[in-house]
């Protein structure tokens, strides 16, 4: 009976066999070998080495985007500044005059300036007894003011 069990798990096996299932095993161990022989020819050297640069580019980038982003941060802080400025210039700017202001300002200091004008022409310097404004010799020495003419001039300065 052992024969007979032998001989029938024998012929399953011999009967069982597929054909397909060699032919992808059989593929398989082809695409392995390709693999390996790929393995084989890569630059792993090389590899390294470019990974080595690309790190150090990326390194270097990194260090531009902390300078830039320090450029920036400084640069936003003069802006603030500037913008604080701004604020104070605009409060003096609120509280300055208008242009209507302004020019009635420049028309009371023009009648101002009429009224010493007319105080200067009527006032006598001098002290000689000639207005200013009809003194033809207004710097009158103050021993001879009794003794000027009726232009303000008194003999010494006539004699010049």
């Amino acid at each position: 009976m052992k024969k007979v069990i032998i001989a029938v798990i024998s012929f399953m096996m011999i009967g069982c066999s597929n054909p397909s299932i060699e032919e992808g095993l059989e593929n398989l161990e082809q695409q392995l070998i390709e693999l390996e022989a790929q393995i084989a020819a890569a630059d792993i050297n090389g590899m390294i080495s470019d990974l080595a640069d690309i790190t150090a580019q990326a390194e270097e980038a990194l260090t531009g985007a902390e300078s830039a982003n320090a450029a920036l941060e400084e640069a936003l802080l003069t802006v603030q500044d500037i913008t604080v400025r701004l604020a104070a210039v605009q409060t003096l700017l609120d509280g300055a005059a208008t242009t209507e202001q302004v020019q009635a300002i420049q028309a009371q200091v023009a009648e101002i300036s009429e009224g010493i004008a007319t105080l200067v022409f009527i006032a006598d310097y001098d002290y000689d007894g000639v207005m200013n404004g009809l003194d033809d010799c207004p710097e009158t020495p103050i021993n001879e003011i009794n003794q000027v003419d009726s232009k303000g001039c008194s003999p010494s300065q006539l004699n010049n």
